[in-house]
């Protein structure tokens, strides 16, 4: 027998529709501050890569292990942010806006029920089209 070979489109979109409630999960463990939850949802070798387009220079060094990765994700939630799950470049994503700006957009690579890669965009320039309503 056979095992059919699906495009890589539909295999791609199989995979997000798949994680899809990983992101949600995360996306409410973010917004509780459930640093507990949050490691849960990731992988114990996790890789957290956050581009601030060089305005913190301690973040250009990927962030690996389910804690240090965990803890990383926390630090985005100061102050007032609103956490909102988006569609990001085509698959599910989560969104934080501070003062109705997005401060940064983040997607992940799923694994069977858990995070492996995290991106998390805070770079402005990045999210200029995020924020265009914003800026007037």
């Amino acid at each position: 027998m056979t095992r059919r070979q699906y495009p890589a489109w539909l295999r791609r979109r199989r995979r997000a529709a798949a994680g899809g409630t990983v992101m949600e999960d995360l996306a409410i463990a973010l917004t509780t501050g459930d640093r507990t939850r949050i490691r849960s949802l990731l992988r114990l070798d996790v890789v957290l890569v956050i581009d601030s387009g060089g305005l913190v220079p301690e973040s250009s060094t990927p962030l690996a292990g389910h804690g240090a990765a965990s803890a990383g994700l926390l630090a985005l939630m100061t102050g007032d942010t609103s956490v909102t799950v988006a569609s990001i470049n085509s698959v599910q994503g989560i969104v934080l806006r501070r003062d109705g700006a997005v401060i940064a957009a983040i997607t992940a690579e799923p694994r069977p029920r858990l995070l492996s890669t995290v991106w998390v965009v805070c770079n402005p320039e990045k999210l200029r089209h995020w924020n265009r309503a914003v800026d007037g």
